[in-house]
């Protein structure tokens, strides 16, 4: 199955303070490295962003070839194409903050491929095999509309695979003030995966982590600096290079050799 990767990078980081899109992962911008894990599993890859990223989303693309560079992986992946899209202005200028239904709405309206495979862009500890479920679960059950966790946390919307099906859906949601996701979701078939599947798959609730405050930045911090709990941890601090194996590949047999 040929996938999308779809980028949310279209945040205003308001709770945070400052533009969460810089901060600094495995030395690379936060957004670099979410690009970098989609080059993994996707055919093409669009970053959905709001105009006021966009020149620091450009900058970033631009040296993506850079970042793989710096990583040591330059030669372990294909860079596909990657476009930059800024969210579509369905309701005019007078329009409020709808939220991550926009990116995603525009990611799907402007993909190539039919499925695409959504992460937001302050999920730092979002690993290979968690994507590599997603996608094989997508492959495994066509006939569903999308492929969504439900964690111990509740439902997991910024990381899962959604289907062009949904562009119809969203827009009318949008035009009538609704921006939840779940409710969009509810109006076609998901292939759900629970808590017990996650945990079969030896998937951490790391995977799920995302940054919107200081103090989620500091755990952030402190996370990347100890390692992922129960992975290899002490290789955390082999450099750069091996950190970001570590963490990105965690409990796959898939790496960067």
């Amino acid at each position: 199955m040929n996938l999308s990767g779809l980028l949310l990078a279209g945040g205003k980081s308001s709770r945070f303070g400052s533009n969460k899109l810089k901060i600094l992962s495995y030395g690379i911008p936060i957004l670099a490295g979410q690009i970098i894990k989609l080059c993994f599993l996707c055919e093409e890859i669009i970053v959905c962003t709001s105009r006021e990223n966009q020149k620091f989303t450009e900058c970033t693309v631009k040296k993506i070839e850079h970042y793989t560079k710096f990583l040591g992986i330059s030669e372990k992946i294909k860079i596909p194409a990657i476009r930059i899209i800024p969210d579509e202005n369905i309701l005019g200028d007078s329009a409020g903050i709808i939220g991550p239904l926009l990116g995603i709405y525009t990611g799907l309206k402007n993909s190539i491929n039919d499925r695409c495979i959504v992460i937001a862009s302050d999920m730092p500890f979002i690993s290979f095999k968690l994507l590599e479920v997603l996608k094989n679960t997508a492959k495994e059950n066509p006939d569903y509309d999308s492929v969504i966790v439900k964690s111990e946390k509740g439902m997991e919307p910024l990381c899962g695979v959604y289907s062009k099906k949904y562009i119809k859906i969203i827009e009318n949601n949008i035009k009538n003030g609704n921006y939840r996701i779940s409710d969009v979701l509810c109006t076609l078939r998901v292939k759900w995966l629970d808590a017990m599947r996650m945990n079969a798959a030896g998937i951490d609730m790391y995977n799920f982590f995302n940054i919107n405050s200081g103090k989620d930045n500091a755990k952030f911090t402190q996370i990347f600096k100890k390692g992922v709990e129960g992975y290899d941890s002490y290789n955390f601090s082999g450099g750069t290079i091996r950190k970001w194996e570590d963490n990105f590949f965690r409990g796959s047999r898939t790496g960067a050799k």
